[in-house]
Formats: structure tokens, sequence, C-alpha cells
């Protein structure tokens, strides 16, 4: 039986609707029914009740435990035999959301693949939540995520502690304050930025459905203040050059302004980022299980991922608390 079988009954045990599974495996639902039949003719069981819902039969239960057990020692025997044998092609599983991909795995890979130029890395781009259940699933083998919960069969190895970020051209400050934006300027660059005191300014901010926007709303619903905002966007690149534009005061993710500085260079003149003081950190963390051994060139990825991520920190340190 064909191990690819195993993880598309195990996609479709997880959604429990064909079509949703098939989409996620980027297959057709055909193909898909087709894995799932040759199971059943194969061991001579029902995997699911089709009737008046789609649910798992006993069988069924019995074929999640016995596929997540056959896929983890096969990608167990595949690990140790990569490690025997330093030649031999492994792959590695990395989960990690589509925005951290794009901003931190290019120094990750440079980092990794001189050493481990063998192993093919397979990118799961998800959110947190998601990566976390395809993690304790054995669909990847390690992630990075936003606030993951100490779990008892889960490594977790702390990677950076974010705060939103606002971008303050000194030309909007000096607009709105310009008796004492000189010494605001001073006072944020120590303590961080009220956000409160700029409520009246032109605020440039995430669109409303995002997870970051969400403590930004509830910090001037909890002071009764009505922001003034400028512009909604979903676009991070977009706030950013907005912000150094000097069209509003920009409250970004961190990792935009990582992003956006290696690419383009230093903030423009009379442009500065502060911490924003009076919202949540966020955690971000890389996790994989204990119960799994992970071979070295997996440990290897995690030094990379750990390396990278500590230039990161030390990049935006520069960039937060210095006023010239």
């Amino acid at each position: 039986m064909e191990l690819n079988s195993f993880s598309i009954f195990l996609m479709v045990a997880e959604e429990m609707n064909f079509t949703r599974a098939a989409e996620r495996l980027y297959i057709t639902q055909q193909s898909l029914s087709g894995h799932i039949k040759r199971l059943e003719s194969h061991y001579n069981v029902r995997l699911f009740q089709r009737r008046p819902v789609l649910k798992l039969t006993p069988a069924g239960e019995a074929m999640v435990f016995c596929a997540q057990r056959i896929l983890e020692a096969e990608q167990a025997m595949t690990s140790r035999f990569a490690d025997l044998n330093q030649q031999a092609a492994g792959i590695l599983h990395l989960g990690i959301s589509p925005q951290r991909s794009s901003a931190f795995f290019p120094g990750i890979w440079s980092r990794y693949h001189a050493e481990y130029g063998n192993i093919s890395v397979r990118l799961h781009n998800r959110l947190t939540n998601q990566l976390l259940e395809e993690l304790q699933s054995g669909r990847i083998d390690m992630m990075v995520g936003i606030d993951i919960p100490e779990l008892a069969n889960l490594v977790v190895v702390p990677l950076a502690h974010e705060q939103l970020r606002c971008i303050i051209h000194e030309a909007v400050l000096k607009d709105y304050f310009p008796t004492c934006w000189q010494d605001m300027l001073q006072r944020y660059a120590q303590e961080g930025v009220d956000l409160i005191e700029l409520k009246e300014l032109p605020l440039i901010l995430l669109s409303s459905t995002n997870r970051l926007r969400q403590p930004i709303d509830q910090l001037f619903r909890k002071h009764n203040a009505i922001p003034h905002i400028s512009l909604e966007s979903s676009s991070h690149g977009l706030l950013f050059q907005l912000g150094c534009q000097g069209n509003g005061i920009a409250l970004v993710n961190p990792l935009s302004i990582y992003e956006q500085m290696r690419l383009q260079g230093p903030l423009p003149p009379r442009c500065h980022t502060f911490v924003v003081r009076n919202l949540p950190q966020n955690s971000v963390s890389l996790a994989y299980r204990k119960d799994i051994e992970l071979p070295q060139y997996a440990m290897g990825m995690v030094d990379a991922i750990v390396e990278e991520f500590d230039y990161y920190t030390k990049f935006l340190e520069r960039f937060t608390f210095a006023v010239k």
C-alpha cells in the first residue's frame, strides 16, 4: 500500500469533507476517492460512514491511529538513514506563516543550505493554529508560530518578543505639536509611544479584520477615544511606505519593518520607528515534538532559525530606540 494513501486518508479524517481535503492536497476529488477506495479494498473494511453525515467507522478510527504511526515510523527511518549517510537525500517539513516565510526564510536558507545542500525543504505556509495541528499529526517536523502553548509533548524554543511599532515622520509630528515635537521624539525613544496621545493625528492602520488590528481597537475603546483613521489596508508594505513618506502615523508589525529595511535600506531622513508601549507583546517561538527524534539535519534547521531570529532582534533594536 502506498504511504501517500495513508496521508490522504488522514487529511480526509481531519477535514471530514472530501472536497476540502482534496483542495488542501491540491488533487482532484476523484483521485482522493480512489485512494480511499483502495485502502478499503486492501484491508477489506469501510473507513467512512457517508450518511447522514460523513464520519469515521470503528475501522476508520483504528486506521487513524495506525496510519499516523506508519507515517511517523517512515519519517524516523528516513531521518536515521540520512544521518548515517550524509549523501542521502532527506526531506524536512517546516511550518511558517506566509509573511514570516517572506521575511525570514531567505536568511534561514542562506545559513542552512550551505551545510545541508542535499536536504529538500518543504514549507507549509499557514497560520499558527493550523501549523500546530499539522505538527501534532506528524505532517510537519517543526514550526515557527505566535504564542505557541506549552504542551507536554512539545519542545518550545523562544525566538523573539514582538510589539507593534509606529513609523513617525518628523514633519507629521511637527504639524500637530509645533512647540514640543522634539521632546516627544526623545520621550518616545526612551519610553515608547502612547498611542492615545496621537489619536487625533492621521493614523495608517491594518484592516479591521487583521489579528494585529484588534488590540489597537480595544485600546481606543478602553479610553473612549475615537481615532483619526486616515487609511486602512491589508498591505504591510504599503503601510510602511506611507509612514516613511510622512502621510500619517503608520502602525506596523516589526517583521514588516525588518523585511522592508533589509530590501530598501535604512529609514529615510527624519523618519523614526518606536515601540507602541500600551499594546500587548506576541511571543514568537519554534516548536517540535519531544516524542519524535529529529535527525541531525533537522537540528541544523533549528540552529539556522535561532540565528536568524537573533539577528532580527538585534536589527530592530538598532532602529527603535535611538533618535539622532
